[in-house]
């Protein structure tokens, strides 16, 4: 019954807006039929419906060429690397709004209509270029209407980690060496005083893995129970000599050899001569102690220099140069006043010996470089010989750590000769290195720990990497 009312007033309302119509054409002379003002009406209804469609039609085109004309961009961002980026648009004549296609990013989005703000976050997993849109509903919007939409790309560059390969070295190379290199010394007492450990590692540059070029560097570490001396070298063989590699495994064995002999013949008056001299400090007790120690370390490396030569001499169309190598080595034994440290260097790289705890470093080299930038000296180079003011010495109550290190290491740690001078350079190195390096008393695994450090990522510094520790 109550529906038969409604179908009932409905029509009754057809009809009366009929006769309004009819009406209103009479008053102006025309007589229409009733079927006539009903193709009226329907004609009336269509054409303003038109309207009605160009007129939001126009809206929607004036809102999407608005949305088009804004510059929107999101940067580009790096696989493996946070990205959070966020855009700015005045979303107060929109109903709803979001992305579509954004999944394969690995980010997601996040949209404040309040704040007007887009804002795509996440960790790109995967290299390359990404299409996806922006979708908004205007207020009003229907099933059935056009979505305003933004296409945005974005490239997500590579890792440029991911770029490096690692070639093998061809097996029949002369003079192989192993890609890396690391070794652990555990001293617990020397003459029931507790000592020092040694970590030392080397690992193959990347720029020489790309290359399927071998490891350069070398070092060599050692502490001789007889005498209580620590030995600590190491060696940065040239790049562009052929078999530096060779050069710089002969330096350091060469050298360690030779000192861990002659402290062991002349050790205990070399001692008694640095117990002299910490009693007194005069010029006098400091001569013997400095002519001691050339004959330790600046003789040591006229061996590793005789040593490589006699190499060359057993090769056929090599030269010495061919064997170039840097080589830093330093000495160390600790007394009843402290440690004395003594060093010899030749060529780039780093000796420090740092105090965390006074907030100290000093620097027990000094780099050299050659007769043009970017050059610099080798132990195959008789010249070097001349200059008999390579070593340094100091006796310090206490110290972290003795740090020697080829200029793989310093060259991204310190970036200038300058900054090596700077104790804050030797903390944030100290820090770094403590991170992955547990430098605790008789922890074996630091020399793998620290090998690991050693593949840190530094843009532009890819050369071998060596650093020897004794903490």
């Amino acid at each position: 019954m109550k529906k038969e009312l409604r179908d009932l007033a409905k029509q009754r309302r057809a009809q009366n807006s009929l006769l309004e119509i009819e009406k209103i054409l009479k008053q102006e002379g025309i007589n229409p039929t009733f079927q006539q003002i009903k193709q009226f009406q329907q004609w009336q209804i269509i054409q303003d419906w038109k309207r009605f469609e160009q007129e939001r039609m126009d809206a929607y085109i004036i809102e999407q060429n608005y949305l088009n004309g804004l510059s929107l961009t999101f940067p580009n961002g790096k696989k493996g690397e946070p990205y959070n980026k966020t855009i700015a648009l005045d979303m107060s004549r929109y109903q709803d709004a979001w992305i579509e296609n954004l999944e394969p990013t690995g980010l997601a989005a996040n949209i404040d209509f309040e704040k007007g703000e887009i804002t795509l976050l996440g960790t790109p997993t995967e290299a390359r270029d990404f299409e996806f849109s922006l979708c908004i509903k205007l207020y009003g919007w229907q099933p059935g209407d056009k979505l305003l939409v933004r296409n945005f790309r974005i490239a997500v560059n590579p890792d440029p980690r991911d770029l490096w390969v690692s070639k093998p070295v061809p097996a029949n190379i002369e003079f192989p060496k192993d890609d890396t290199d690391c070794r652990y010394v555990t001293v617990p007492t020397f003459e029931g005083v507790p000592q020092k450990d040694i970590v030392a590692a080397s690992k193959r540059g990347r720029s020489h893995a790309q290359e399927a070029k071998p490891r350069d560097d070398d070092f060599a570490v050692s502490f001789d129970s007889t005498s209580g001396w620590y030995i600590l070298a190491v060696a940065d063989g040239a790049g562009s000599a052929k078999y530096s590699r060779e050069g710089s495994r002969i330096a350091c064995q060469t050298i360690e050899r030779y000192i861990k002999k002659k402290l062991v013949e002349d050790g205990e008056a070399f001692e008694e001569l640095i117990k002299i001299y910490e009693s007194d400090k005069s010029q006098e007790s400091l001569k013997p102690v400095v002519a001691k120690i050339h004959e330790v370390l600046f003789k040591g490396a006229t061996e590793a220099h005789k040593a490589i030569a006699e190499r060359v001499e057993q090769c056929q169309t090599v030269v010495i140069k061919d064997f170039s190598t840097t080589l830093l080595v330093a000495i160390c034994r600790k007394f009843d006043f402290g440690w004395f440290v003594a060093s010899f260097g030749v060529g780039d790289g780093a000796i420090g010996l740092y105090n965390k705890e006074t907030h100290e470093v000093k620097l027990l080299n000094e780099p050299d470089g050659g007769e043009y930038a970017g050059q610099t000296r080798f132990v195959t180079m008789e010249s070097i010989f001349k200059d008999r003011t390579r070593i340094k010495m100091t006796i310090v109550p206490d110290f972290t750590a003795l740090m020697l290190m080829t200029d793989g290491v310093s060259d991204p740690m310190f970036e200038t000769d300058a900054n090596l001078a700077r104790v804050e350079k030797w903390d944030e190195l100290w820090q770094n290195l403590s991170k992955e390096v547990e430098f605790t008393d008789d922890n074996v695994q630091s020399q793998y720990q620290l090998l690991d450090w050693l593949d840190f990522w530094s843009p532009g510094n890819h050369d071998d990497r060596t650093i020897a520790i004794l903490y």
